[in-house]
């Protein structure tokens, strides 16, 4: 490419959030089959008539509270797949524009579409069904109907993992997409860049030689060979002089790594993206020095563990701590894997939360899930985070293969006692392609998704045990995750809110949502929707094409 031709190669185009009342109104539909509706319910409020989303509560609070409007959303941090994506394509002189949330910015995305470019890809991360993406490619089509859709990601290797040997099924949910291709890869850049380029290269472009795709070839879907990418984070890294500094600041996602060294069983996350790679602390650093010179005052580190392997993360908090750096910065944080050292260090090099994924407190369950941690090692981690006043946000799972009422009141009574400063509750969600299933057997599991049932709860039991729980619970703030989330905290501080006053609105939230949830009573059989009734998709994590 010439530097006169301004022909657009790519739009990288990220989150889609979908009308909550929409979502609503299809799980209602279900609502005796599947605990989608409750999932939602507990997520959400019921507001001047109105079910809504704590985001859209959050803008009505904060607007009443200010006197002026507030259009608050935790996805107008920069999309981290929209960064990385834009910044690869853009080192190999690629002409690269990007819509960072589309629900947003749908008229820049219009606009850009007017100039004909060759190529839209869509990114997938943190999307469990395809609707939001089938509502991006169907705005495309209106507005371009001839520039070339391509979705990857890990909503798209997710399916193809769940349906490789089931493809007319696995067609049937791409054909629902109605994407012109689709690149089947936990990471995906090295197959996006050939894709650009042979669109650039030929007016009648040929896939049939780029590995890792499913495209679009008259009615059919054709598949080529898998090559499973395999990219260097170092060489790799987000070169952030390519955004605008008003784009970057005050606060971005970064990764320092790739993958987990975990195996839980709820989990496919490391048999699909592979073993654990670590980018190099050199290269963290000149990366965190970037985002200090562009004036970045909070960082969010996405790293499925950031602080595995330990003596690493001690060498980056030392760093941050030499370097003077003076960033807030939150992370995915494993408390059961620290010493005292540790929590001293995060202090002093500016922590101020970190997620908790504790999943159980009932060391039973932890063990059903393969979490490798002891329920005293939570109970010191958590301590040790308060005294070095670091906010913590637990989050736990209820029902899972071998949980009963018994042991879901040990997390009632651990979460009273250690009493996290945020948590959430999480109904189980059973996918067939986690490690889990393996044992389906021997703990009796039946059904997938929000319609399951074990030989020791079922999901009408598990919800009546989170709402029963959400009621009960005093010393900790529920969180929910639709639309806010962990990454809501740091993103409202950013945006000038205290955490007294975050504290409030959560709290006058709670009693918004506990007025919304069903009153208890007693339990019924519970039907186990049919498979063909629903799709399943697998968790998903930062990875790319995102």
């Amino acid at each position: 490419m010439t530097k006169q031709d301004t022909t657009i190669d790519c739009i990288i185009v990220g989150y889609n959030d979908v009308s909550f009342s929409s979502l609503w109104n299809e799980a209602k539909k279900f609502a005796a089959f599947s605990g989608r509706y409750r999932a939602l319910m507990s997520e959400s409020v019921e507001y001047e008539g109105q079910r809504i989303p704590y985001n859209v509560l959050l803008n009505e609070y904060w607007t009443h509270k200010n006197g002026k409007g507030s259009n608050l959303h935790v996805c107008n941090i920069p999309n981290l797949a929209i960064c990385y994506l834009s910044s690869y394509l853009k080192k190999r002189n690629f002409n690269i524009e990007f819509v960072n949330f589309f629900t947003e910015e749908k008229q820049r995305l219009a606009s850009l579409l007017k100039c004909n470019p060759k190529s839209v890809a869509i990114t997938t991360t943190f999307y469990t069904e395809s609707s939001p993406i089938i509502e991006i490619v169907r705005f495309i089509k209106q507005h371009n109907p001839d520039t070339k859709i391509i979705v990857g990601g890990p909503h798209v290797y997710n399916l193809c993992s769940l349906y490789q040997d089931r493809l007319t099924l696995q067609d049937a949910v791409l054909q629902e997409i109605d994407a012109d291709i689709y690149v089947n890869d936990s990471q995906g850049e090295v197959t996006l860049s050939l894709i650009l380029h042979e669109l650039r290269q030929t007016a009648a472009p040929d896939f049939s030689l780029i590995p890792n795709l499913i495209f679009r070839k008259g009615n059919s879907l054709c598949r080529t060979i898998r090559e499973p990418e395999n990219n260097s984070l170092d060489e790799n890294v987000i070169d952030w002089s390519y955004f605008d500094r008003s784009f970057i600041t005050p606060i971005v996602h970064m990764r320092t790594a790739r993958s987990c060294a975990y195996k839980c069983a709820f989990c496919s996350y490391p048999t699909l993206a592979g073993p654990l790679n670590l980018t190099s602390l050199d290269v963290v650093e000149k990366e965190l020095s970037q985002l200090y010179d562009a004036g970045v005052k909070q960082v969010l580190f996405i790293d499925d563990t950031f602080n595995i392997p330990l003596p690493r993360f001690k060498k980056i908090c030392r760093m941050m701590i030499d370097r003077k750096f003076g960033f807030d910065w939150f992370s995915y944080f494993r408390c059961s894997n620290a010493d005292d050292e540790t929590f001293g260090l995060m202090q002093e090099s500016g922590c101020k939360a970190v997620f908790l994924g504790i999943e159980s407190g009932d060391q039973t369950i932890l063990d059903n899930m393969n979490k490798a941690a002891k329920i005293e090692r939570y109970k010191y981690g958590i301590q040790n985070l308060k005294e070095h006043d670091i906010m913590t946000f637990a989050s736990f799972i209820i029902g899972f293969p071998g949980e009963t009422r018994e042991t879901a009141l040990n997390t009632l009574n651990f979460i009273e006692e250690t009493a996290p400063t945020f948590y959430r509750i999480m109904p189980y969600y059973h996918i067939k392609g986690t490690p889990i299933h393996k044992q389906a057997k021997e703990y009796g599991i039946q059904g997938g998704g929000y319609s399951w049932k074990h030989r020791t709860m079922d999901w009408r039991e598990a919800f009546g045990i989170l709402e029963m729980m959400y009621r009960t619970i005093k010393r900790s703030i529920i969180v929910p995750t639709h639309a806010f989330d962990f990454w809501g905290i740091p993103y409202l501080m950013a945006n000038g809110m205290s955490v007294d006053e975050l504290k409030q609105f959560l709290e006058f939230a709670k009693d918004l949502l506990l007025k919304g949830l069903p009153v208890p009573a007693e339990l019924h059989e519970c039907p186990i929707v049919p498979e063909a009734m629903h799709v399943e998709s697998l968790p998903v994590k930062e990875t790319v094409l995102q």
